[in-house]
């Protein structure tokens, strides 16, 4: 069994699905000594069936820490915490924002975010490898380092039974281009005391592409390379939340964006995460923070989608996404703490707003923004709320 970390970590998952991903997670933390260090929270929604709720209790019969809250219960939760019933809307998985206040309250030291169609591997010590989070450069035992561009594509490290490249949802079509993508560069020599703020694990089987990827591609992934990459504080990469950790600092930049708006004439969904990623990434990166991805690697095993559909919500933010991202990554932010940061960043959305012009913005783009960083405001005032 592993050596004891002795710290909190919790695990959010969102799922209205059976919960054939949990023995896995359970598996693993038992066979590393892990269960004293992990609170699994289990934040159901409206369509989730009875059967989660029963392993749930069966899991604490068996001394694992689980938090499942009823509805009734994560209604008055919200309740107390003075937030308004629709901050955080039923059937969305913008319900694990529940779960990530819960983590703040209970003062985890990590925060490691799954989806309920990733699947624990019984090789690796799940908890361990994103424990790297909140650590130094130095910390870390063999890692390759990625720089001299303004995007790495962390596809690059899947193995596929394609010829072409693939690219993981949230890295920009104009950003797919050799000339954008950074390389495997020598590690500096200096800056070994920068901290990994958040780490991002890989995935096989199903990689996270967006849905126009999988009509064309059909991606399935074979293996991914063992050795971890670390970006640049100038290269960035899409980050979601399958499987990702975040050290307990950067937690407040973690608001997961509330999806649904109504964009010229779509509804945008499903970049919720993608959003959220690049927002804590640009806050790691003024606070002068690093970017790990690598392991723990997951098994993605999505349950069924019509792509057309996906695809119809996806599109609208992927035309947000292109247009954004430049501006983000250029934009300067203030503060020196992440809270501040985040609260700097949602500013600069709003101020930013009406300079965006064209397809999606002119037909509710530049409000979702506006809207977006006033959620990010709520979210700010809630956690010093929680203290």
């Amino acid at each position: 069994s592993g050596v004891p970390i002795i710290m909190k970590v919790d695990i959010v998952v969102t799922t209205i699905f059976e919960p054939s991903w949990l023995p896995g997670y359970l598996n693993n933390i038992r066979a590393y000594g892990r269960h004293q260090d992990v609170t699994l929270r289990i934040i159901c929604d409206t369509k989730t069936p009875q059967s989660v709720y029963t392993a749930a209790d069966a899991a604490v019969e068996q001394g694992f820490k689980i938090d499942c809250p009823t509805l009734d219960e994560q209604s008055a939760y919200l309740e107390k915490l003075g937030l308004p019933g629709d901050f955080i809307p039923w059937n969305t998985d913008n319900r694990r924002n529940i779960g990530f206040l819960k983590a703040w309250e209970h003062g985890a030291d990590i925060l490691i975010s799954i989806d309920d169609d990733n699947y624990c591997g019984a090789d690796s010590d799940f908890v361990s490898c994103h424990s790297i989070v909140g650590k130094p450069l130095s910390a870390l035992n063999g890692y390759e380092y990625v720089s001299g561009a303004p995007w790495f594509n962390i596809c690059s490290l899947l193995e596929t039974q394609l010829d072409d490249p693939i690219f993981a949802r949230g890295h920009p079509y104009s950003a797919r281009v050799q000339s954008a993508l950074a390389h495997f560069k020598p590690i500096p020599t200096n800056g070994s005391e920068r901290l990994i703020a958040i780490n991002a694990g890989l995935w096989l089987d199903d990689p996270d592409v967006d849905a126009l990827s999988r009509l064309t591609q059909a991606p399935k992934v074979s293996a991914a390379k063992n050795n971890a990459v670390v970006l640049d504080p100038e290269t960035w990469s899409p980050v979601n939340t399958q499987n990702t950790a975040l050290m307990r600092a950067a937690i407040p930049a973690y608001y997961y964006v509330r999806m649904g708006y109504p964009l010229g004439g779509m509804s945008i969904d499903r970049f919720g995460d993608i959003f959220s990623g690049y927002f804590a990434q640009k806050c790691a990166k003024h606070m002068g923070h690093l970017v790990r991805f690598g392991s723990p690697i997951a098994t993605h095993k999505r349950t069924p989608h019509n792509l057309f559909k996906d695809l119809y919500h996806e599109l609208a933010g992927i035309v947000l996404v292109e247009d954004l991202l430049p501006w983000l990554q250029e934009v300067k932010l203030s503060g020196d703490d992440y809270s501040t940061v985040y609260a700097s960043l949602a500013d600069a959305l709003t101020e930013q707003a009406p300079r965006f012009n064209g397809f999606v913005w002119d037909q509710g783009g530049r409000e979702f923004l506006v809207q977006t960083a006033e959620c990010m405001r709520i979210w700010l005032r809630t956690l010093r709320t929680i203290g």
